[in-house]
């Protein structure tokens, strides 16, 4: 897969994933699971925006709030609302992205440090694309399951690939998001 959603859906699960190491308690059996609350914010620069060669700058907010394992059914679980403003400095052209929506991470097969699956499953508004006037561009909500296989630990080891189990609610723009933002921020 490529395109922007799936880099932004690997950074949020990648902050949840260092967050939950950061806040990692060792808790008895039954504990109730210990909950992490972040925020993050910043600017960058991305030279080859969807492969066009061409420069966007975007800013992004993201708040997080993430629990570990101990009491319920998955490894890893967040909340998380995140919005980022891409602007092509070439023309002004924006676009905003905003995403509300629970996840959460469990391994389902293998060895976490050889071939591994994890099932990640997103609850709630994967993806909303505007223009700047407020015209919806893209829309990803509903109920996604996807398998994500690694090769050693998830994030730091060899991503292998992503299977979609279960899509209710049309995620059309996983993947595939580019297809939206190239034209609006008028990179063709």
């Amino acid at each position: 897969m490529r395109g922007q959603s799936l880099h932004r859906l690997f950074v949020v699960v990648s902050i949840a994933a260092v967050a939950l190491a950061l806040a990692a308690v060792t808790p008895a059996d039954g504990a109730n699971p210990q909950g992490v609350h972040l925020t993050f914010s910043g600017t960058e620069s991305q030279d080859d925006f969807c492969g066009t060669g061409k420069t966007v700058n975007d800013s992004f907010a993201i708040h997080l709030n993430v629990w570990n394992a101990p009491n319920q059914p998955s490894d890893l679980r967040n909340q998380s609302e995140s919005k980022v403003v891409f602007t092509n400095p070439a023309n002004g052209a924006t676009v905003i992205v905003h995403s509300a929506y629970s996840f959460s991470d469990t391994l389902i097969s293998g060895d976490p440090s050889g071939i591994n699956v994890h099932e990640w499953v997103f609850k709630g508004n994967a993806e909303l694309i505007r223009a700047a006037d407020g015209g919806v561009l893209g829309h990803d909500r509903g109920n996604l399951v996807v398998d994500v296989t690694w090769n050693g630990p998830e994030f730091s080891g060899e991503f292998i690939g992503v299977e979609i189990v279960s899509d209710r609610g049309a995620h059309t723009l996983l993947g595939s998001d580019c297809n939206v933002m190239v034209p609006a921020l008028g990179l063709t």
